[in-house]
């Protein structure tokens, strides 16, 4: 699924309104800005308001696609704010990381994750999880285990134990997928989810109707 990237779409326009802003006189304490550096200002707060707009849609069309099509959704337990956090003075890669940092902010990743957890839950799903730190999904292999640390610019998962071999990002969603249907197997006494698509979610919803009718009969017997 692709990143539509609404932030860096407008950044342009931002960046160029922003510029013709510093050529006015901004308002500040004691100091009344100028026309068209108030025009200026509300033309940057349309376009950022239009671009959480946006990317407010895409969470719900997200969330929506993903939830309507399962019925155990496994999420990584990522530490955002460390993620985001600002690079150090006199870093090097000061520009580098403030980039990854916008790209991170830019996805709205915190939102997407709620949006996510509240719709299957509100479904009757299961939403899991996973511990980063304690899985490794990265370094480990979906198919036997194995674990083996990879640099950043290793894109290609490749098991030097048992040969299996796919894209990192895909290794690492099926190790996610994994542990999480082996804690949700652990604690609930629940059948294995489906891995066909759009079908698991009407087979619980089913599951779920036939038990209450089972119920509303047990208890019609005992007034009986």
């Amino acid at each position: 699924m692709d990143n539509p990237r609404f932030l860096k779409q407008s950044q342009d326009k931002i960046n160029k309104t922003a510029k013709k802003s510093r050529k006015k006189r901004a308002g500040k304490k004691g100091v009344k800005g100028s026309r068209r550096w108030k025009k200026a200002v509300r033309k940057i707060g349309k376009i950022q308001s239009l671009v959480g707009r946006q990317r407010q849609n895409w969470h719900h069309q997200v969330s929506t696609q993903i939830v309507s099509c399962n019925s155990l959704v496994a999420t990584e337990k990522l530490n955002l704010k460390g993620m985001t956090k600002k690079a150090k003075r006199g870093s090097k890669r000061k520009r580098q990381k403030t980039g990854l940092n916008r790209s991170i902010l830019d996805v709205g990743i915190g939102n997407l994750k709620s949006l996510i957890k509240s719709k299957v839950t509100e479904a009757g799903g299961f939403y899991i999880e996973v511990p980063t730190r304690k899985v490794k999904p990265s370094q480990t292999c979906p198919n036997c285990g194995h674990q083996k640390k990879k640099t950043l610019a290793e894109r290609q998962h490749n098991c030097e134990k048992c040969l299996y071999s796919c894209d990192r990002d895909v290794a690492s969603a099926q190790v996610c997928l994994n542990w999480a249907r082996g804690q949700e197997l652990s604690s609930l006494d629940v059948e294995s989810p489906s891995s066909t698509l759009c079908g698991s979610m009407r087979q619980l919803g089913a599951k779920k109707h036939n038990n209450a009718k089972k119920r509303q009969k047990h208890l019609a017997q005992q007034s009986g």
